[in-house]
C-alpha cells in the first residue's frame, strides 16, 4: 500500500477534532449507564470532530501570533533553520521551511500533537460541568434520565423487577435486585441489565389477578439479563435514611 500524504495531513489536521470528541467520550463513562457505540455517520459526532478541530488549529495559530508578536515586541528571538509556524509550511507547499532537519519534523509533530492534547483534556473537564452533563445525560440516558438523577445521591438506588420469559409449572421466573449497570439501545430501550443482591421469584397471571410466589433461597449476588430473555421491566427508586445497603457501592453516573 503506497503512503499517502493527503490521508496522513488530513488525521494530523482532525486531531484536535478527534481529541475533543476522545475527551467528551472518556468523560461521560457512567457505572449505571453502559456507554452506547457510537452511530456509523452520525453527524453529532462528525460536528463535535470538525468544530474541535477548528478550535484546536485556533488555539495554536494564536499562541504561534503571540509568540511571534512578542519575539518581534522584545528582539529576544531564538533565531531556528526552520521555520516554526506548522499552518505557514503547510499553506506554503514547504517553501518557508527553511532547513528541514530532524529537529524541524520533532517541532511541527509536537505543535500538531499540543492543540489535540489541550482540546481533549478541556473536553474532559467540561464533561462535568453541570450544564454539560445535563445535555450529554438528556441525549444518552433519555427517559431514563429521570431516574438517573433520583438515584444520584448515595443513600439511593433503583430497585429493578424483571419478568422473564423463563416459565416454570405455568409461572414465569422473575428477579427483583439493585441495578448496578444498565444498557441501552437506539430507541432508549433497555437491552441489558445487571442486578446485585438479586431475589428469585415466580410470577403467576390468572384470570383475576397477578400472583408473586416466592420461595426460600440465598440471594443472587450478581445476575446480567438481556432482552431476549425478560417480558417486562419495572423500576423502582428506593431511598435509604441509614444509608446505603450494605457491600453495595452507590454508582456515580
Amino acid at each position: 500500500m503506497s503512503f499517502s500524504y493527503t490521508l496522513f495531513l488530513a488525521l494530523l489536521l482532525l486531531a484536535p477534532g478527534l481529541g475533543l470528541w476522545a475527551g467528551l467520550r472518556a468523560g461521560e463513562r457512567s457505572d449505571l449507564i453502559s456507554q452506547a457505540a457510537e452511530k456509523p455517520g452520525s453527524t453529532f459526532s462528525l460536528l463535535v470532530i470538525v468544530f474541535g478541530a477548528l478550535a484546536g488549529h485556533i488555539l495554536l495559530s494564536a499562541l504561534l501570533a503571540v509568540q511571534a508578536g512578542v519575539c518581534g515586541w522584545s528582539g529576544r528571538c531564538i533565531v531556528l533553520p526552520f521555520d516554526p509556524n506548522i499552518y505557514r509550511v503547510i499553506l506554503t507547499g514547504g517553501r518557508s521551511a527553511g532547513v528541514v532537519s530532524d529537529a524541524a519534523f520533532l517541532s511541527w509533530f509536537v505543535s500538531l500533537l499540543l492543540p489535540a492534547l489541550i482540546v481533549g483534556l478541556a473536553a474532559y473537564r467540561a464533561s462535568g460541568w453541570r450544564a454539560v452533563r445535563d445535555m450529554r445525560e438528556a441525549a444518552t440516558f433519555g427517559w431514563l434520565k429521570r431516574w438517573v438523577d433520583l438515584a444520584r445521591p448515595a443513600n439511593s438506588v433503583i430497585i429493578a423487577y424483571v419478568v422473564t420469559t423463563l416459565e416454570h409449572d405455568g409461572a414465569n421466573v422473575a428477579y427483583e435486585g439493585i441495578v448496578e449497570n444498565i444498557a441501552l439501545d437506539d430507541d432508549r430501550a433497555i437491552r441489558m441489565l445487571v442486578l446485585s443482591s438479586c431475589d428469585r421469584f415466580l410470577v403467576r397471571i390468572t384470570r383475576h389477578n397477578v400472583q408473586r410466589i416466592d420461595t426460600v433461597h440465598a440471594p443472587i449476588p450478581l445476575i446480567q439479563l438481556t432482552a431476549a430473555n425478560f417480558v417486562n421491566v419495572a423500576l423502582e427508586v428506593i431511598v435509604d435514611a441509614a444509608g446505603p445497603p450494605a457491600g453495595h457501592m452507590p454508582s456515580s453516573p
